[in-house]
C-alpha cells in the first residue's frame, strides 16, 4: 500500500539537517587527513634530519646507566621503583628502557630510531598545541617544523639513548596541555569532559616520570591567566584545583613511599646566593637556546670562523641576554594571548633547571628539549607577522624567514658536530671502563670489540657483583 502524497514527503528542514552533518562528518575527514599527512611528514623530516645519528654507539654514563638498570630489571621487577642515585623515580621511563632493551638488547640503532620517531611525534604535538591557542596554521606548521629540526634545543636528546626520557616527558606534557586548553577553550573547562579525563590521564602519567608536575602546573596557571577572558574562568578554575591537588598527593606518596627527594648540591650556599645563582642560570639557559657555543672540545676542534666568533663570546651572551629580557618584557605587555603565554612557558619551563643545577658552570642542553617549545612559537610568530605585514612586497616578504632560516642551519652545524664528537666518545677509555663494569656486574653479557653482547650459555641472573 503506497502512503500518502504528506508521508511521503522530505521536510526540508531535515534535508538541510542531513546535510550540515555530511558537511561536518566531510570537514572533521578533510581535518583528520591533514593533520596526518604533517604527523607523517614530521616523522620523515626527524628521521631526514637524525638519519646519521643512527650508527651512533653508546657513550654517555647515562646511556651505560640505563643499560645497567634494564638488566638489573631480568633479575627483579622492584627495580622498576629505584630511586637510589644515579636512579631517580621515574617508573614510565624505566618501563619503557625495558621494553626497548626486550626487543634492541645491546644494538644501538633500534634505541636511536625510537627516539627519532618520538621527536617527530613531538613535533606534531608541538603544531598541534600552538594551532589550539593560535588559530593560525602557518605560525603552526612553522613552529612544529622548527621544533623538528630543534631550533633552540640542538638535538642532544634525540642523540643520545638515554634522551628517551626528555622525549617521553615532552610527548606526555603535550599531550596534558592540549587537552587542557582543549577543554578551557572548546569544553567550558568542565570537569566531566573527555578532554579533562585525557588531561588527567597524561598528566598522572607525567608523574611517574621525571618530575616535571610544578612546572605543567605553572603553565596551567599562566594559561588561567592570559586567557581568562577568552575562557571566562577565574585564573584558580576547579579543574586546575583538581589538579593541584593530584599532584600535591602524589608528591606526598612519592616522598613517603619511594623516598623521593629533589637532588640538590650538598653544600647550600645560602638563601641570597641561591637566588642569584638560579637567576645567573635561568637566563643562560634562555642565551644558549640562541647562542649555544659554549668552552669544549667541539669549539678547540671546529674551525677558524667559530674560534673567531667565540673570542666575541661574552659580549654576544651580554647582548642576547639584554634583547631577551627586553624581548621578554615588551612582548608580555603588548604581545597577543599566545605570545604571552609563550613566554611564559619559557621561563616556567626552565626555572626547575636553574634551580637544581646550580652552582655549577656546565648547563646542559638536554634541559631546553622541552623549554625551546616556547622559543619556536614566538621565532615562528614573528616570521609569519612581520610577512604579512608587508605581504603587498614581492620578495621582501621572504626576508623575515631568514631568521628561522638561520636557526636551523645553526642547528644543522651543531648536530654534525655533536654526531661526529659522540662517535669518538664511545672508543674512548670511559666508555670501555663502564662497559666493562657492566660485564663484571653481570656475567652474562660479554664484550666483542666495543660492544656489549649477550652470552647465551651463561643463565641471565647467576653470579657478577651486586649492582
Amino acid at each position: 500500500m503506497t502512503g500518502s502524497p504528506v508521508s511521503s514527503r522530505v521536510n526540508p528542514a531535515d534535508r538541510e539537517g542531513s546535510g550540515a552533518g555530511a558537511l561536518f562528518q566531510g570537514e572533521l575527514l578533510s581535518a583528520f587527513l591533514k593533520n596526518l599527512l604533517l604527523l607523517v611528514l614530521f616523522l620523515g623530516l626527524s628521521y631526514l634530519f637524525f638519519h646519521l645519528a643512527l650508527d651512533n654507539d653508546f657513550w654517555q654514563s647515562d646511556d651505560f646507566y640505563y643499560l645497567a638498570h634494564d638488566l638489573h630489571m631480568t633479575e627483579t621487577r622492584a627495580a622498576l621503583f629505584d630511586t637510589a642515585p644515579p636512579y631517580k623515580f621515574q617508573p614510565l621511563v624505566y618501563g619503557a628502557s625495558y621494553y626497548l632493551f626486550h626487543f634492541f638488547k645491546f644494538e644501538p640503532r633500534g634505541y636511536f630510531f625510537v627516539n627519532v620517531l618520538l621527536h617527530g611525534l613531538n613535533a606534531f604535538l608541538v603544531y598541534l598545541l600552538v594551532r589550539t591557542l593560535l588559530k593560525d596554521r602557518a605560525v603552526a606548521v612553522l613552529s612544529g617544523l622548527l621544533f623538528v629540526f630543534t631550533v633552540g634545543n640542538y638535538g642532544k636528546s634525540v642523540m643520545i639513548v638515554s634522551g628517551l626520557e626528555d622525549l617521553i616527558i615532552t610527548t606526555l606534557t603535550l599531550c596534558t596541555m592540549i587537552f587542557y586548553f582543549r577543554n578551557e577553550l572548546a569544553g567550558g573547562g568542565r570537569i566531566r569532559s573527555p578532554w579533562f579525563f585525557l588531561t588527567l590521564l597524561f598528566f598522572v602519567g607525567s608523574m611517574f616520570t621525571r618530575s616535571t608536575s610544578l612546572s605543567i602546573l605553572g603553565a596551567f596557571l599562566a594559561f588561567n591567566y592570559v586567557f581568562r577572558r577568552d575562557t571566562g574562568h577565574r585564573v584558580l578554575s576547579p579543574d586546575f584545583v583538581i589538579l593541584l591537588v593530584i599532584a600535591a598527593a602524589a608528591l606526598m606518596l612519592k616522598t613517603l613511599v619511594f623516598h623521593y627527594s629533589p637532588r640538590f648540591y650538598t653544600e647550600n650556599p645560602g638563601p641570597l646566593k641561591v637566588v642569584l645563582y638560579a637567576a645567573k642560570n635561568l637566563i643562560s639557559y634562555l642565551v644558549r637556546m640562541i647562542f649555544p657555543i659554549h668552552t669544549s672540545h667541539l669549539v678547540t676542534a671546529a674551525g677558524p670562523a667559530v674560534r673567531f666568533v667565540y673570542a666575541f663570546a661574552t659580549e654576544i651572551r651580554i647582548v642576547i641576554a639584554l634583547t631577551v629580557l627586553s624581548y621578554s618584557f615588551f612582548g608580555f605587555i603588548f604581545g597577543n594571548h599566545a605570545i604571552r603565554f609563550f613566554i611564559a612557558w619559557t621561563y616556567i619551563m626552565a626555572l626547575p633547571f636553574a634551580f637544581f643545577q646550580f652552582p655549577a658552570d656546565w648547563l646542559d642542553i638536554r634541559n631546553l628539549y622541552l623549554v625551546s617549545v616556547g622559543f619556536v612559537m614566538v621565532i615562528s610568530a614573528g616570521a609569519v607577522y612581520c610577512s604579512r605585514l608587508i605581504r603587498h612586497q614581492r620578495w621582501r616578504r621572504c626576508v623575515p624567514f631568514l631568521v628561522p632560516l638561520f636557526f636551523v642551519v645553526l642547528a644543522r652545524f651543531i648536530i654534525v658536530q655533536l654526531d661526529n664528537n659522540y662517535e669518538l666518545r664511545s672508543a674512548l677509555p670511559a666508555a670501555a671502563a663502564r662497559r666493562t663494569e657492566i660485564v663484571r656486574r653481570y656475567p652474562w653479557v660479554t664484550i666483542e670489540g666495543t660492544r656489549l653482547r649477550y652470552n647465551w650459555s651463561v643463565p641471565a641472573g647467576s653470579g657478577g657483583d651486586k649492582p
